[in-house]
């Protein structure tokens, strides 16, 4: 009875006053921004995109070096955990991101193999380096049998749907069945590797850190945020843009839920990948 009273005490002092939770949030919010936002903006001419390398070299030092003094002060300890997570997530997206694109099926497939290698080994490496079990990235199986059916449920309404989601949703040229079975084996790989790159990045790494300091529901809106600005670009029309930064908003609060609910990262890897299928048909319609 001591132990379990000196366990929950311990636990209790990890969280924020309800009061502090929205500067926790802002916080949090403030920091996901700078690494998955910021960066996005930063493009365009050779000025800012010298700008963006020098940026995505300093800021995982700046989250290193924070979390290092982070583990050192009692006082701040709490915090380690999550600007670890921040200082992950910037090393990896940084070193990932010129893989990012290409000009044809094959290329952006390949590409997207080797982004999401240089992001899903060190982000597996370092978590386990600073904690006892991949659980706590839900690395799991969790509700294996809910997780399924999710994310087997979510996968086939996008594989139904995806040709006039690709089309109406996403301006693309509607395909031929000729070119669907062509791109078939690449799209498979594609979206597979993708779904596991970005549930890993985005929430897997950051879920439960962020439900320690803001809650459950409030964790799962602030990834969405954060996921969701991740897809802004610069444009000269910002309708397109913003479009895109409400679709993945709104798909990462399905993600994230899922997530949650089925306590493992299979129901958000199937349903992320169907996801993506509509959305690619309407890329590779236009190489």
């Amino acid at each position: 009875m001591v132990e379990e009273s000196s366990q929950s005490s311990e636990s209790d002092a990890q969280k924020p006053s309800a009061s502090n939770r929205p500067i926790v949030f802002i916080a949090l919010l403030a920091c996901g921004l700078a690494v998955f936002l910021v960066p996005n903006l930063m493009e365009g001419n050779i000025l800012s995109a010298n700008f963006k390398t020098v940026y995505m070299i300093v800021l995982p030092i700046v989250f290193l070096v924070l979390s290092a003094w982070m583990r050192k002060n009692e006082g701040l300890r709490k915090y380690f955990d999550i600007t670890f997570a921040f200082f992950i997530a910037s090393l990896v997206y940084g070193i990932a991101s010129p893989w990012g694109g290409g000009t044809t099926v094959e290329n952006r497939t390949i590409n997207v193999v080797i982004y999401g290698v240089l992001v899903v080994v060190p982000l597996l490496v370092l978590s386990r380096a600073t904690s006892r079990s991949l659980d706590a990235i839900y690395v799991k199986t969790g509700n294996l049998r809910s997780g399924l059916l999710i994310g087997a449920i979510t996968f086939l309404f996008f594989l139904i749907t995806c040709v006039p989601a690709s089309v109406f949703v996403f301006g693309g040229q509607e395909p031929t069945s000729e070119q669907l079975i062509a791109w078939a084996p690449w799209l498979a790989v594609f979206i597979f590797v993708n779904a596991l790159k970005e549930e890993l990045l985005w929430r897997g790494l950051f879920l439960r850190k962020y439900q320690t300091f803001v809650g459950y529901d409030p964790a799962n809106l602030l990834q969405a945020i954060i996921f969701g600005f991740a897809h802004f670009y610069v444009s000269s029309n910002l309708l397109g843009p913003l479009i895109l930064v409400v679709i993945a908003f709104v798909l990462g609060l399905g993600f994230g839920a899922a997530m949650q609910k089925t306590d493992s990262i299979v129901a958000p890897i199937l349903f992320h990948a169907g996801s993506d299928i509509p959305f690619l048909i309407a890329v590779f319609s236009v190489l």
